[in-house]
């Protein structure tokens, strides 16, 4: 589970309007099975987008609080799945 927890970490840096490196997603590994799995990958490839259209984001305001809102709703899903366990 502390591999899912760094993951949080990096979405809730995210969401408290940080950047992040692209080195800082590559470096993340997790295991998780079933829906934790699908949500973890969900939110591991939102990451890379955030981090790949930075130029973007910086330049559009509203497209940087849609990658960000749907890091939220991935970071929702995440806990949601872990609150109720297996």
């Amino acid at each position: 589970m502390q591999d899912v927890k760094e993951l949080i970490g990096i979405i809730m840096r995210v969401l408290d309007h940080g950047e992040i490196a692209e080195a800082d997603v590559l470096d993340l590994a997790f295991e998780a099975e079933g829906e934790l799995l699908a949500a973890v990958n969900a939110a591991y490839i939102a990451l890379l987008e955030f981090v790949h259209d930075r130029d973007q984001r910086s330049a559009d305001a509203d497209l940087d609080l849609e990658q960000r809102a749907v890091l939220q709703t991935s970071l929702n899903r995440i806990v949601q799945l872990c609150d109720t366990g297996p």
